[in-house]
């Protein structure tokens, strides 16, 4: 078996490491914590370290993506395994990543999901953490993007390309995903979707919005036009990209349908009535899982905020591309470059 150290940024996370570092400590056994606190203002490194946990201070405030690197400046395994301060692992998941790791010599990067039962109630935690759920559930498993909420990487690939892009991505964003498209040519990337954690973060409407966004969708995008780079996978995959296109369409056929009646032209309802059948066609299965849950009525509100956030989704990369295209050449060449900070 391939041995493994546990890497954990912790930010602030003093209420949550009390079930965070106790299961990590029980997936690993005899294998080594390190908890990387880069600024807290809270008891974070001291909750950490009466936990049983090896803390590392970095004594500023810095994002997770150089969280993780200081991190694995210390490990001396083959492999390493991050797991967020705000996601508790099942009892399999280190005892899983040995296993893979060891049976693949080739393998850069394994990924894991969130599972179904997160602990917060309320209707966006519960949406946003059952639609990464059912997304990584449903993604192909060789040749995956990374997901550093529960993702393990072979320590040497990692330290070779040059870790985290701290500089890009200072704070929480989608450092994970651009590290992925620079493990992908060094090795086998796969996604386990049994390769489980519990999330314990409570999702507001206004950090739902906000974070698939500003820390989601424009990196993201701008991170595709950069590149030139699009991956058939997970939230990009071809069904998605269509879901998105047709979105807005969707959410506006209730009130277009019955006005274009009104107005007696109904000759004109085809451009509502085609997005609805392709909306409702390819929500079914979502429709059906959040209903599994859920029940009818959750299912019901999940699957059309999932429609407002494709809407906004694919209204945020328009954007970007129409302002990409108005860029002048000399800065769009500028643009793709990128320094990643070890």
């Amino acid at each position: 078996m391939t041995a493994v150290t546990v890497v954990i940024p912790a930010y602030n996370a003093a209420h949550l490491l009390p079930l965070v570092i106790p299961a990590a400590k029980a997936a690993l056994g005899n294998g080594r914590l390190l908890v990387v606190d880069p600024g807290s203002d809270d008891s974070t490194a001291e909750v950490a370290e009466q936990l049983g946990a090896e803390v590392l201070r970095l004594g500023h405030r810095a994002g997770p993506a150089m969280a993780r690197n200081r991190g694995v400046e210390r490990v001396d395994t083959e492999v390493t395994l991050f797991i967020d301060s705000d996601c508790v692992a099942h009892p399999d998941v280190v005892e899983r990543v040995e296993r893979a790791f060891a049976d693949d010599p080739n393998l850069v990067s394994l990924t894991g999901s969130y599972d179904d039962t997160p602990p917060e109630k309320n209707f966006f935690s519960q949406y946003m953490n059952l639609r990464h759920h059912f997304v990584h559930q449903g993604a192909r498993t060789e040749g995956s993007s990374f997901w550093a909420g529960c993702g393990a990487v072979r320590t040497q690939a990692f330290r070779a390309i040059g870790g985290f892009d701290a500089e890009q991505f200072p704070m929480p964003m989608i450092e994970d995903i651009e590290l992925g498209l620079r493990l992908s040519p060094h090795g086998n990337t796969r996604l386990d979707p049994k390769l489980h954690v519990t999330h314990l973060k409570h999702w507001t409407f206004w950090g739902v919005v906000t974070t698939d966004i500003f820390s989601r969708a424009i990196p993201w995008g701008r991170l595709i036009l950069a590149t030139g780079k699009m991956p058939n996978d997970l939230n990009l995959s071809w069904i998605q990209r269509i879901n998105a296109l047709a979105a807005p369409l969707t959410l506006l056929a209730p009130i277009g349908i019955p006005l274009l009646y009104f107005l007696e032209r109904p000759e004109f309802a085809a451009p509502f009535v085609a997005p609805l059948a392709v909306s409702g066609w390819l929500n079914a299965k979502l429709f059906s899982f959040f209903r599994s849950r859920h029940g009818s009525w959750f299912a019901l509100r999940a699957t059309l905020f999932h429609l407002v956030h494709l809407s906004y989704s694919a209204a945020t990369m328009a954007y970007l591309t129409l302002m990409h295209g108005l860029r002048p050449k000399k800065a769009k060449v500028a643009g793709i470059q990128s320094h990643p900070q070890p």
